[in-house]
């Protein structure tokens, strides 16, 4: 018990020096205009997710919502697979669907591909290439 539990060993120091950086660069850029950023991003997946129909499953209030949009498209679990085989990076959530979260590095230009790629594979079947007949989603 006591103050002995948390004696584990030496810490990764290599580790702990990798993660250095990580803080600087967040202070650079400035947490205030990281939020901002994000609040204008996820806005604009609204809107592109909006335009085009898709069911939206993320607060449309920007106090509410994080980082994190997700919107649900038909096929989503195979459309997110396509986007990911070209380097898309998204996430698949049952009841959810595809969950797109810009970091603050990440531009517009990229948001707007990553829409027209799934217009692309929806409008080409392009996400028959993931479709695995009978299988569940998890």
């Amino acid at each position: 018990g006591g103050i002995c539990r948390w004696l584990n060993g030496t810490p990764a120091i290599p580790a702990l020096y990798a993660a250095i950086e990580g803080p600087r660069i967040v202070r650079r850029a400035g947490v205030d205009a990281i939020r901002a950023k994000s609040v204008r991003q996820t806005t604009r997946l609204l809107a592109l997710a909006d335009a085009r129909g898709y069911r939206v499953n993320t607060p449309r209030d920007a106090a509410r919502r994080g980082g994190t949009v997700a919107f649900d498209v038909p096929h989503a679990y195979e459309v997110s697979q396509y986007l990911l085989s070209r380097d898309v990076l998204v996430d698949f959530r049952p009841n959810a669907g595809i969950r797109v979260a810009p970091h603050f590095y990440t531009d517009d230009d990229e948001l707007d591909a990553a829409v027209a790629m799934i217009d692309d594979a929806l409008a080409t079947g392009r996400w028959r290439e993931f479709e695995t007949p009978g299988a569940a989603a998890t």
